[in-house]
């Protein structure tokens, strides 16, 4: 995929991001999906949608959500254009919904579980009494959005029940005890680079590229193929690659 070809990406089409294919470079055994803003964006539009036909659904019962947890970080983007969404586009005889975070860790990278999942960042709303929705940037093995609903259903936090949103889930994601709510779905081999974790990735995968004997002109190729606009490599490729120096 080059810079053009990125510009002509069909964003406005949702059904090609239903189910996207990631991208191959060489020295690497993932294939990489590259998210364009406008894509993010309709999805989550997409969400809301659905989150409006969920509470209607369960008008004047308990299981309407009146609380939405953004797990962050990869939830933050995802969860703050949801509540642009919820918070000015919700017909009059919808309850209003609060936004909040909680920050937890369960990989150390890709499919690379801790041993144990960490708190990292405490709730920041209270939920007690409440049906919630748990936000989620994407649904890989289960392991942080199970966490999540099982510790905030808890005594500890009190939440009734508890709805996941996320853009994405992986092919092989793990059965959840908890109603999803998702988009599209992709490879399990698939690292889905959003809007929010560019810089992020150039970080990790150019010394990974570079380790594997790829040279400074392949990894820009690499970038360009995945798709990354050419300011991106401009401003921030030298320090990846300086990073390859020092590892």
């Amino acid at each position: 995929m080059t810079d053009q070809t990125l510009i002509d990406a069909p964003v406005d089409d949702l059904e090609y991001w239903r189910n996207p294919t990631g991208i191959e470079v060489p020295r690497d055994r993932l294939r990489f999906l590259y998210i364009p803003d406008a894509a993010e964006h309709h999805m989550v539009s997409w969400l809301a949608k659905r989150f409006f036909a969920y509470q209607r659904l369960h008008a004047g019962t308990h299981k309407q959500i009146t609380k939405m947890i953004m797990i962050t970080m990869g939830a933050l983007l995802p969860g703050v254009l949801l509540q642009d969404y919820i918070a000015h586009g919700s017909s009059g005889d919808m309850p209003m919904v609060e936004f909040g975070t909680f920050g937890v860790k369960c990989y150390i990278g890709p499919g690379q579980p801790l041993d144990k999942p960490e708190i990292v960042q405490p709730l920041s709303i209270d939920i007690r009494g409440h049906t919630i929705g748990i936000v989620e940037d994407l649904i890989d093995l289960g392991l942080t959005a199970q966490f999540v609903r099982n510790i905030l259903c808890s005594e500890q936090y009190g939440a009734l029940d508890a709805v996941i949103l996320a853009p994405y889930r992986k092919s092989k994601s793990a059965a959840l005890d908890a109603e999803i709510i998702t988009f599209g779905v992709v490879p399990h081999d698939t690292w889905i680079i959003t809007p929010r974790e560019r810089v992020e990735t150039m970080m990790k995968r150019v010394p990974y590229w570079a380790a594997q004997g790829a040279s400074r002109e392949e990894c820009i190729e690499n970038l360009v193929h995945i798709g990354y606009a050419r300011y991106l490599i401009d401003e921030w490729f030298d320090i990846a690659w300086g990073r390859t120096q020092s590892a």
